[in-house]
């Protein structure tokens, strides 16, 4: 009961903070499908994916059976990133998104599907940004400062996927990570970006990464402690692909 209590005054604040200019009467919903070369909703993915690892840890932590655990944080990490879609129900700016919605329950159900079925991860979810020229363009979409750039700007996002290959001998802490990300948007639509001579394009990047699970350690804090760097991708050298052909990064993050 404390638990939902809390979680209802943060949304309540959340939508005060953020959305009250927008607010109108009526709910309704919105196809954004089309935007963003569909990177929010890898977003999307990427977040349920990771809230449904902290909640299941704190179930386990409440001495949660296991797969109980993991249903109930997989259940918690949904209902908690797909709230946002009241907000955006009710805001002039946007809509809720079935789209997203689906997005979330697809980053529920990797973990639930991993975690059940493998008994671990082997598919880990990360996250890397760079900044990129577009922000300036239109600051109060895709942020003004790195703070909110590293939040909004979807050119300078890129959603990895880290990973080892049992026939591929690397050492236990290295694994091979697939990104996607995108650039030239500073609109959603692809239209709106021709419009103004901006191309949007989507980029898949080939890579290695690192897996600070595998640090060893007898602490439990610093396990911890371990897995927040982790749900970041290291930075590193990198084969892009895109509709420019390919192109190799020394470093890429």
């Amino acid at each position: 009961m404390l638990s939902s209590g809390i979680y209802g005054l943060l949304m309540l604040a959340l939508g005060y903070a953020w959305y009250s200019p927008q607010w109108i009467s009526s709910f309704h919903f919105f196809d954004d499908l089309p935007e963003w070369q569909q990177l929010d909703k890898v977003a999307h993915l990427f977040w349920t994916f990771q809230v449904a690892v902290l909640a299941t840890r704190l179930f386990r932590w409440a001495k949660v059976e296991e797969s109980k655990a993991v249903r109930n944080g997989a259940w918690l990490a949904f209902s908690l990133v797909s709230g946002i879609e009241i907000f955006d129900g009710f805001s002039t700016a946007y809509g809720a998104s079935v789209y997203d919605i689906a997005a979330n329950a697809a980053g529920a159900a990797a973990f639930v599907g991993q975690s059940l079925l493998w008994k671990r991860i082997l598919v880990w979810p990360k996250f890397s940004f760079h900044p990129t020229v577009f922000a300036p363009m239109r600051p109060e979409v895709l942020g003004d400062g790195l703070l909110e750039e590293i939040l909004k700007d979807y050119n300078g996002q890129t959603f990895w996927y880290s990973f080892r290959l049992p026939w591929i001998p690397l050492p236990r802490w290295l694994t091979l990570a697939v990104g996607i990300g995108g650039e030239g948007m500073i609109y959603g639509r692809v239209a709106q970006n021709e419009a103004v001579n901006l191309h949007p394009e989507r980029r898949y990047i080939l890579s290695v990464d690192l897996d600070l699970r595998h640090v060893k350690t007898d602490s439990r804090l610093l396990k911890a402690l371990l897995y927040i760097p982790n749900i970041i991708k290291v930075p590193a050298p990198a084969l892009e692909i895109s509709a420019r052909g390919i192109r190799f990064h020394a470093l890429y993050f």
